[in-house]
Protein backbone atom coordinates (compact mmCIF):
# COMPACT_ATOMS: atom_id res chain seq x y z
CA UNK A 1 0.00 0.00 0.00
CA UNK A 2 1.36 2.75 -0.99
CA UNK A 3 0.79 5.95 1.57
CA UNK A 4 2.08 8.81 -0.41
CA UNK A 5 -1.01 9.25 -2.67
CA UNK A 6 -3.52 8.68 0.16
CA UNK A 7 -5.54 11.26 2.29
CA UNK A 8 -5.17 11.40 6.00
CA UNK A 9 -6.07 13.00 9.31
CA UNK A 10 -5.96 12.17 13.22
CA UNK A 11 -6.53 14.27 16.60
CA UNK A 12 -5.12 14.17 19.64
CA UNK A 13 -7.60 15.30 21.90
CA UNK A 14 -5.78 14.05 25.47
CA UNK A 15 -2.93 16.33 26.87
CA UNK A 16 -0.05 14.30 27.59
CA UNK A 17 2.68 14.66 30.11
CA UNK A 18 4.68 11.19 31.05
CA UNK A 19 7.76 10.27 32.91
CA UNK A 20 9.11 9.47 36.59
CA UNK A 21 6.89 11.40 39.09
CA UNK A 22 4.20 13.14 36.89
CA UNK A 23 1.38 11.03 38.95
CA UNK A 24 2.29 14.15 41.67
CA UNK A 25 0.84 16.45 39.32
CA UNK A 26 -2.69 15.06 38.98
CA UNK A 27 -3.55 17.82 42.13
CA UNK A 28 -2.33 20.36 40.30
CA UNK A 29 -4.20 19.18 37.24
CA UNK A 30 -7.04 19.04 38.85
CA UNK A 31 -7.25 22.51 39.73
CA UNK A 32 -5.94 23.85 37.13
CA UNK A 33 -9.27 22.31 35.34
CA UNK A 34 -11.21 24.21 38.03
CA UNK A 35 -12.32 20.65 39.96
CA UNK A 36 -13.09 20.73 43.43
CA UNK A 37 -14.50 17.17 43.86
CA UNK A 38 -12.47 14.06 42.09
CA UNK A 39 -14.28 10.03 41.81
CA UNK A 40 -11.11 7.74 41.99
CA UNK A 41 -12.03 4.97 39.82
CA UNK A 42 -9.58 1.76 40.75
CA UNK A 43 -9.41 -1.83 41.50
CA UNK A 44 -8.99 -3.07 45.42
CA UNK A 45 -5.56 -4.54 44.61
CA UNK A 46 -4.25 -0.92 44.11
CA UNK A 47 -5.67 0.50 47.33
CA UNK A 48 -4.00 -2.99 49.21
CA UNK A 49 -1.08 -1.55 47.31
CA UNK A 50 -1.06 2.41 47.92
CA UNK A 51 -0.63 2.63 44.95
CA UNK A 52 -4.29 4.88 45.19
CA UNK A 53 -2.41 6.69 47.77
CA UNK A 54 0.03 7.80 46.02
CA UNK A 55 -2.82 9.53 43.57
CA UNK A 56 -5.37 10.29 46.24
CA UNK A 57 -2.40 12.12 48.49
CA UNK A 58 -1.53 15.15 45.67
CA UNK A 59 -4.98 15.40 45.13
CA UNK A 60 -5.90 16.23 48.38
CA UNK A 61 -3.38 17.99 48.92
CA UNK A 62 -4.17 20.47 46.30
CA UNK A 63 -7.58 20.93 48.12
CA UNK A 64 -9.61 18.63 46.08
CA UNK A 65 -12.12 16.11 47.64
CA UNK A 66 -11.57 12.70 46.67
CA UNK A 67 -14.02 9.72 46.46
CA UNK A 68 -13.62 5.95 45.92
CA UNK A 69 -15.13 3.32 43.70
CA UNK A 70 -12.53 0.46 43.67
CA UNK A 71 -14.85 -2.61 42.26
CA UNK A 72 -13.11 -2.22 38.94
CA UNK A 73 -12.58 -6.03 38.18
CA UNK A 74 -9.82 -7.42 35.36
CA UNK A 75 -13.38 -7.86 32.83
CA UNK A 76 -15.66 -4.73 33.62
CA UNK A 77 -19.22 -5.30 33.10
CA UNK A 78 -22.04 -3.32 32.09
CA UNK A 79 -23.29 -4.23 35.53
CA UNK A 80 -20.40 -2.58 36.89
CA UNK A 81 -20.77 0.66 34.58
CA UNK A 82 -24.32 1.21 36.20
CA UNK A 83 -23.24 1.36 39.35
CA UNK A 84 -20.30 3.53 39.10
CA UNK A 85 -22.71 5.78 36.94
CA UNK A 86 -24.94 5.65 40.00
CA UNK A 87 -22.13 6.84 42.53
CA UNK A 88 -20.65 9.50 39.99
CA UNK A 89 -24.68 10.82 40.07
CA UNK A 90 -24.73 10.54 43.96
CA UNK A 91 -21.54 12.02 44.89
CA UNK A 92 -21.58 14.53 42.43
CA UNK A 93 -18.36 14.68 41.34
CA UNK A 94 -16.87 17.26 38.84
CA UNK A 95 -13.65 15.49 37.79
CA UNK A 96 -13.30 11.58 37.09
CA UNK A 97 -9.67 10.30 37.84
CA UNK A 98 -8.80 6.36 36.31
CA UNK A 99 -5.61 4.76 38.04
CA UNK A 100 -4.97 0.77 36.98
CA UNK A 101 -4.62 -1.06 33.61
CA UNK A 102 -6.78 -0.88 30.76
CA UNK A 103 -9.27 -2.20 32.36
CA UNK A 104 -9.98 0.29 34.88
CA UNK A 105 -9.47 3.30 32.53
CA UNK A 106 -12.02 1.93 30.05
CA UNK A 107 -14.58 1.48 32.90
CA UNK A 108 -13.94 5.08 33.89
CA UNK A 109 -14.55 6.41 30.28
CA UNK A 110 -17.53 4.17 29.83
CA UNK A 111 -19.11 5.59 33.71
CA UNK A 112 -18.22 9.29 32.76
CA UNK A 113 -20.14 9.27 29.64
CA UNK A 114 -23.28 7.42 30.80
CA UNK A 115 -23.88 10.09 33.76
CA UNK A 116 -24.49 12.40 31.17
CA UNK A 117 -26.63 10.01 28.26
CA UNK A 118 -29.58 7.61 28.62
CA UNK A 119 -29.74 4.31 28.29
CA UNK A 120 -27.11 1.36 29.12
CA UNK A 121 -23.81 1.43 27.91
CA UNK A 122 -24.46 -1.65 25.71
CA UNK A 123 -26.78 0.69 23.40
CA UNK A 124 -23.71 2.16 22.10
CA UNK A 125 -21.62 -0.73 21.01
CA UNK A 126 -19.77 -0.01 17.91
CA UNK A 127 -17.09 1.72 16.36
CA UNK A 128 -18.78 5.07 16.28
CA UNK A 129 -20.80 5.20 18.90
CA UNK A 130 -23.68 7.22 18.76
CA UNK A 131 -23.44 8.79 22.59
CA UNK A 132 -26.22 12.42 22.41
CA UNK A 133 -24.25 13.88 24.87
CA UNK A 134 -20.25 14.86 25.61
CA UNK A 135 -19.20 14.78 29.34
CA UNK A 136 -20.15 17.14 31.63
CA UNK A 137 -16.13 16.51 33.71
CA UNK A 138 -13.08 15.90 32.71
CA UNK A 139 -11.12 12.68 32.94
CA UNK A 140 -7.55 12.20 33.59
CA UNK A 141 -5.75 8.60 33.36
CA UNK A 142 -3.18 7.27 35.10
CA UNK A 143 -2.02 3.86 33.60
CA UNK A 144 -0.44 1.13 35.90
CA UNK A 145 0.59 -0.87 33.58
CA UNK A 146 2.71 -0.48 30.06
CA UNK A 147 -0.15 -2.12 27.55
CA UNK A 148 -3.34 -0.96 26.57
CA UNK A 149 -2.66 2.49 25.16
CA UNK A 150 -6.30 3.48 26.84
CA UNK A 151 -4.71 6.27 28.69
CA UNK A 152 -5.25 8.94 25.63
CA UNK A 153 -7.65 6.32 23.48
CA UNK A 154 -10.88 6.84 22.32
CA UNK A 155 -12.09 3.57 22.86
CA UNK A 156 -13.50 1.28 25.51
CA UNK A 157 -13.75 -2.48 25.59
CA UNK A 158 -16.80 -3.68 27.95
CA UNK A 159 -17.87 -6.87 28.61
CA UNK A 160 -21.72 -7.58 27.76
CA UNK A 161 -23.03 -9.79 30.50
CA UNK A 162 -26.15 -11.07 28.52
CA UNK A 163 -23.42 -12.27 26.00
CA UNK A 164 -20.70 -12.94 27.46
CA UNK A 165 -19.20 -10.99 24.76
CA UNK A 166 -16.13 -8.49 24.71
CA UNK A 167 -17.83 -5.29 22.98
CA UNK A 168 -15.96 -1.86 21.53
CA UNK A 169 -16.90 1.21 21.87
CA UNK A 170 -15.40 3.84 19.89
CA UNK A 171 -15.88 7.68 20.31
CA UNK A 172 -14.61 10.84 20.80
CA UNK A 173 -17.11 11.80 23.85
CA UNK A 174 -14.51 8.56 25.58
CA UNK A 175 -11.42 10.26 25.39
CA UNK A 176 -9.54 11.16 28.10
CA UNK A 177 -8.58 14.97 28.57
CA UNK A 178 -5.62 14.19 30.67
CA UNK A 179 -3.11 11.72 30.78
CA UNK A 180 -0.14 12.02 33.30
CA UNK A 181 2.29 8.43 32.46
CA UNK A 182 4.80 7.56 35.02
CA UNK A 183 6.46 4.72 34.83
CA UNK A 184 7.00 4.95 38.86
CA UNK A 185 3.47 3.72 38.95
CA UNK A 186 4.21 0.54 36.91
CA UNK A 187 7.45 -0.95 39.08
CA UNK A 188 5.29 -2.82 41.47
CA UNK A 189 3.17 -4.72 38.30
CA UNK A 190 3.87 -8.47 38.90
CA UNK A 191 5.94 -10.09 35.91
CA UNK A 192 2.91 -12.33 34.24
CA UNK A 193 0.70 -8.80 34.30
CA UNK A 194 3.95 -7.06 32.44
CA UNK A 195 4.31 -9.69 30.09
CA UNK A 196 0.52 -10.01 29.10
CA UNK A 197 -0.10 -6.07 29.12
CA UNK A 198 3.16 -5.36 27.14
CA UNK A 199 2.22 -8.07 24.56
CA UNK A 200 -0.78 -5.94 24.14
CA UNK A 201 1.18 -3.03 23.27
CA UNK A 202 3.46 -4.64 21.26
CA UNK A 203 0.87 -6.14 19.36
CA UNK A 204 -0.88 -2.57 18.77
CA UNK A 205 1.88 -1.00 17.18
CA UNK A 206 2.31 -3.76 14.68
CA UNK A 207 -1.82 -3.66 13.92
CA UNK A 208 -1.83 -0.06 13.53
CA UNK A 209 1.26 -0.55 10.87
CA UNK A 210 -0.80 -3.00 9.11
CA UNK A 211 -4.65 -1.29 9.36
CA UNK A 212 -6.17 -0.65 6.23
CA UNK A 213 -6.13 2.95 8.04
CA UNK A 214 -2.63 2.83 8.22
CA UNK A 215 -0.82 6.43 7.55
CA UNK A 216 2.49 7.56 7.68
CA UNK A 217 2.06 8.61 11.29
CA UNK A 218 0.81 5.11 12.34
CA UNK A 219 3.85 3.27 10.77
CA UNK A 220 6.62 5.47 11.82
CA UNK A 221 5.07 6.01 15.75
CA UNK A 222 4.42 1.73 15.57
CA UNK A 223 8.07 0.51 14.30
CA UNK A 224 9.71 2.95 17.30
CA UNK A 225 6.94 1.89 19.35
CA UNK A 226 8.14 -1.93 18.07
CA UNK A 227 11.44 -1.25 18.96
CA UNK A 228 10.97 0.23 22.56
CA UNK A 229 8.70 -3.11 23.40
CA UNK A 230 10.54 -5.78 22.31
CA UNK A 231 14.02 -4.34 23.58
CA UNK A 232 12.08 -3.55 27.12
CA UNK A 233 10.02 -5.96 27.61
CA UNK A 234 11.83 -9.00 28.73
CA UNK A 235 14.05 -6.92 30.97
CA UNK A 236 10.78 -5.40 32.59
CA UNK A 237 9.64 -8.74 33.25
CA UNK A 238 12.79 -10.16 34.47
CA UNK A 239 13.99 -7.01 36.71
CA UNK A 240 10.56 -4.86 37.38
CA UNK A 241 12.03 -2.17 39.74
CA UNK A 242 14.58 -1.06 36.63
CA UNK A 243 13.18 1.73 36.08
CA UNK A 244 14.73 2.54 32.39
CA UNK A 245 12.80 -0.51 31.00
CA UNK A 246 9.98 0.30 32.86
CA UNK A 247 9.90 3.82 31.47
CA UNK A 248 10.67 2.64 27.84
CA UNK A 249 8.00 0.03 28.39
CA UNK A 250 5.59 3.24 29.28
CA UNK A 251 6.72 5.11 26.80
CA UNK A 252 6.31 2.50 23.76
CA UNK A 253 2.88 1.96 25.20
CA UNK A 254 2.04 5.32 25.21
CA UNK A 255 2.95 5.42 21.32
CA UNK A 256 0.80 2.07 20.56
CA UNK A 257 -1.87 3.98 21.94
CA UNK A 258 -1.43 6.94 19.50
CA UNK A 259 -1.28 4.45 16.77
CA UNK A 260 -4.79 2.46 17.36
CA UNK A 261 -6.33 5.32 17.43
CA UNK A 262 -5.13 7.18 14.44
CA UNK A 263 -5.19 3.68 12.70
CA UNK A 264 -7.14 0.88 14.79
CA UNK A 265 -6.53 -2.54 15.57
CA UNK A 266 -7.02 -5.60 13.03
CA UNK A 267 -8.05 -9.09 13.26
CA UNK A 268 -5.66 -9.92 16.47
CA UNK A 269 -7.92 -8.08 19.04
CA UNK A 270 -11.11 -9.51 17.16
CA UNK A 271 -10.10 -12.82 17.83
CA UNK A 272 -8.39 -12.03 21.08
CA UNK A 273 -11.95 -9.90 22.37
CA UNK A 274 -13.89 -12.80 21.27
CA UNK A 275 -12.07 -16.00 22.63
CA UNK A 276 -11.47 -13.26 26.23
CA UNK A 277 -15.12 -12.68 26.77
CA UNK A 278 -15.65 -16.88 26.06
CA UNK A 279 -13.05 -17.74 28.18
CA UNK A 280 -12.93 -15.03 30.77
CA UNK A 281 -8.84 -14.63 30.25
CA UNK A 282 -6.86 -11.73 31.02
CA UNK A 283 -6.85 -9.77 27.80
CA UNK A 284 -3.10 -9.52 26.77
CA UNK A 285 -2.58 -13.35 26.99
CA UNK A 286 -5.19 -13.22 24.53
CA UNK A 287 -4.02 -11.14 22.17
CA UNK A 288 -0.41 -12.38 22.62
CA UNK A 289 -1.53 -15.55 21.61
CA UNK A 290 -2.99 -14.55 18.10
CA UNK A 291 -0.59 -11.84 16.95
CA UNK A 292 1.55 -14.40 15.03
CA UNK A 293 -1.21 -16.45 13.72
CA UNK A 294 -2.92 -13.61 12.42
CA UNK A 295 0.15 -12.38 10.73
CA UNK A 296 0.85 -15.51 8.69
CA UNK A 297 -2.66 -15.02 7.60
CA UNK A 298 -1.50 -11.87 6.30
CA UNK A 299 1.48 -12.03 5.18
CA UNK A 300 0.78 -12.38 1.57
CA UNK A 301 -0.37 -8.32 1.42
CA UNK A 302 2.63 -6.99 3.86
CA UNK A 303 5.82 -8.46 2.97
CA UNK A 304 7.65 -5.04 3.04
CA UNK A 305 6.26 -4.03 6.55
CA UNK A 306 6.88 -7.26 8.35
CA UNK A 307 10.47 -7.27 7.15
CA UNK A 308 10.74 -3.49 8.25
CA UNK A 309 9.19 -4.50 11.73
CA UNK A 310 11.81 -7.80 11.66
CA UNK A 311 14.48 -5.19 11.66
CA UNK A 312 12.61 -3.06 14.48
CA UNK A 313 12.15 -6.18 16.69
CA UNK A 314 15.87 -6.72 16.63
CA UNK A 315 16.76 -9.18 13.77
CA UNK A 316 19.59 -9.66 11.41
CA UNK A 317 17.67 -9.50 8.49
CA UNK A 318 21.38 -8.47 6.18
CA UNK A 319 21.62 -11.04 3.09
CA UNK A 320 17.34 -11.96 3.46
CA UNK A 321 14.89 -11.56 0.77
CA UNK A 322 12.29 -9.15 1.93
CA UNK A 323 10.13 -12.15 2.12
CA UNK A 324 12.63 -14.22 4.81
CA UNK A 325 12.62 -10.99 6.53
CA UNK A 326 8.87 -10.91 6.75
CA UNK A 327 8.93 -14.03 8.28
CA UNK A 328 11.96 -13.34 10.74
CA UNK A 329 9.00 -10.87 12.37
CA UNK A 330 6.85 -13.72 12.74
CA UNK A 331 9.27 -16.01 14.27
CA UNK A 332 10.35 -13.36 16.54
CA UNK A 333 6.86 -13.06 18.01
CA UNK A 334 6.78 -16.58 19.03
CA UNK A 335 10.24 -16.84 20.18
CA UNK A 336 9.02 -13.64 22.90
CA UNK A 337 6.06 -15.82 23.51
CA UNK A 338 8.35 -19.00 24.60
CA UNK A 339 11.13 -16.45 26.18
CA UNK A 340 8.27 -15.19 28.75
CA UNK A 341 6.49 -18.50 29.40
CA UNK A 342 3.21 -17.65 27.73
CA UNK A 343 0.55 -20.52 27.49
CA UNK A 344 -0.66 -21.87 24.48
CA UNK A 345 -4.40 -21.82 23.13
CA UNK A 346 -4.94 -25.54 24.52
CA UNK A 347 -3.53 -24.79 28.09
CA UNK A 348 -5.83 -21.71 28.28
CA UNK A 349 -8.64 -23.71 27.48
CA UNK A 350 -9.93 -23.37 23.60
CA UNK A 351 -12.43 -26.08 22.45
CA UNK A 352 -13.07 -27.25 19.15
CA UNK A 353 -16.60 -27.26 19.66
CA UNK A 354 -16.48 -23.27 20.32
CA UNK A 355 -14.35 -22.50 17.00
CA UNK A 356 -17.58 -21.77 14.96
CA UNK A 357 -18.90 -19.84 17.68
CA UNK A 358 -15.89 -17.97 18.39
CA UNK A 359 -15.19 -17.11 14.43
CA UNK A 360 -18.74 -15.26 14.66
CA UNK A 361 -17.74 -13.24 17.14
CA UNK A 362 -14.75 -12.47 15.77
CA UNK A 363 -16.09 -11.64 12.32
CA UNK A 364 -18.80 -9.17 14.03
CA UNK A 365 -16.18 -6.92 15.62
CA UNK A 366 -15.56 -3.77 14.85
CA UNK A 367 -11.54 -3.92 14.01
CA UNK A 368 -11.94 -6.94 11.37
CA UNK A 369 -12.78 -4.10 8.91
CA UNK A 370 -9.66 -2.70 9.29
CA UNK A 371 -7.84 -5.83 8.66
CA UNK A 372 -5.41 -6.00 5.57
CA UNK A 373 -7.11 -8.78 3.70
CA UNK A 374 -10.69 -9.52 3.76
CA UNK A 375 -11.80 -11.71 6.62
CA UNK A 376 -14.46 -14.52 6.22
CA UNK A 377 -15.99 -16.71 8.72
CA UNK A 378 -14.27 -19.51 7.28
CA UNK A 379 -11.00 -18.18 7.69
CA UNK A 380 -11.64 -17.37 11.34
CA UNK A 381 -12.12 -20.70 11.74
CA UNK A 382 -8.79 -21.73 9.75
CA UNK A 383 -6.71 -19.66 11.96
CA UNK A 384 -8.28 -20.75 15.56
CA UNK A 385 -7.67 -24.82 14.31
CA UNK A 386 -4.34 -23.83 13.00
CA UNK A 387 -3.26 -22.02 15.72
CA UNK A 388 -4.10 -24.59 18.41
CA UNK A 389 -2.56 -27.12 16.40
CA UNK A 390 0.78 -24.92 16.22
CA UNK A 391 0.86 -24.29 19.77
CA UNK A 392 0.21 -27.66 20.90
CA UNK A 393 2.62 -29.40 18.89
Amino acid sequence: MNLAYGQHSFALQTRVEYGPHVHEKVGAVGNQLGCRKALLITDSNLMKAGLAEKVMRPLREAGLEVIVFDQVTTEPTDVLVESGVKVLKETRCDLVVALGGGSAMDCAKCINVMADNPGRITDYEGAESQFPHDTARPLITLPTTSGSGAEIAGWAVITDTARSYKMSLGSSYLTPDYALVDPVLTLDLPARQTAYSGFDALSQAIEGMLSRRRSPISVALGMHAVQLLSENLPRAVARGYDLEARSNMATGSLLAGIVINVAGCIAVHSLAESVGGFYHIPHGLAVALFLAPVLRFNFPGDHTLLAQIADAMGENTEGFSEHEAAELAIDRVEQLLEELRFPTLAEVGLKEADIPRIATLALGNVCTADNPCVMSQDDFEVILRDAVGRQGA
